[in-house]
């Protein structure tokens, strides 16, 4: 399944999420690292920069991004795409990859995509034996970025304000999957949230789920997370939203 084969990219390159600014690993810069298509735009430029002295190979696709059963789902489409899909960055250069709407979006919604970019490693031109035993332990670096494209009279979601009422359309429960203890949080809302520094509060007594990235939930779905063993999950869930703290409601 795709989302087996991709699932570990977007664990191990989060961390792209948590950078204000362009992200970097190795020699590539990526930036923006919030890429979107608003709805008055028909494609959005994705920009790869070689820091490095060595020429890099890279690869860009665009898969669905979908919620089901409380778990990421990635699936292969054409509705948008990115242009060029493959290309080769000299030490100093920066190559614009166009990611370009194909078809029209739904009016009035935004839609998920999760964009991977593969750094695909050149071998030395040595003999066969060498080029095996190189190959095995080189490694081929990946990026995820999400990718959010807005219908007509859609708009992006606005930095909200931080407030002690809880953040509308948000709702948490826990929840048991497989002996293990799940935090499963439930957006009806319009728009996808980025939640991150993930507390259980009361008075005298804070519990981190996370102090950094947990992850996205979708609009109009459900995500969970596996709670660590020694977390109380007792008191009011609190979480930073696009780096606001706000308060989610329980169910």
């Amino acid at each position: 399944m795709l989302e087996r084969r991709f699932g570990h990219i977007i664990g191990i390159f989060t961390l792209l999420s948590l950078l204000a600014g362009p992200s970097s690993a190795n020699s590539l810069l990526i930036w923006p690292i919030y890429p979107m298509i608003e709805s008055h735009q028909q494609a959005s430029a994705l920009w790869l920069e070689n820091r490095g002295r060595e020429t890099v190979n890279m690869q860009v696709r665009i898969f669905s991004w979908s919620q089901v059963g409380g778990e990421n789902h990635y699936q292969s489409q054409q509705g948008v795409v990115g242009s060029p899909p493959m290309t080769a960055i000299a030490p100093g250069e920066r190559q614009m990859v166009r990611l370009i709407r194909q078809e029209p979006s739904p009016i009035g919604e935004e839609q998920a995509y999760r964009i991977i970019v593969d750094e695909i490693p050149a071998l030395a031109p040595d003999d066969e034996a060498q080029h095996a035993s190189r190959a095995a332990i080189r490694l081929q670096l990946r990026y995820s970025l999400p990718l959010f494209v807005y219908g007509e009279g859609a708009l992006p979601p606005e930095r909200p304000a931080s407030s002690n009422t809880p953040y509308p359309g948000l709702t948490w429960r826990l929840v048991t999957h497989q002996g293990q203890s799940q935090l499963e949080i439930r957006n009806t809302g319009q728009h996808h949230v980025r939640l991150s520094q993930v507390t259980f509060e009361q008075p005298g007594q804070r519990n981190e789920v996370t102090n950094g990235l947990l992850g996205y939930v979708l609009p109009e779905q459900v995500r969970r997370w596996p709670l660590p063993q020694d977390i109380k999950p007792t008191g009011e869930l609190r979480a930073h939203i696009s780096g606001v703290s706000h308060r989610i409601a329980a169910e």
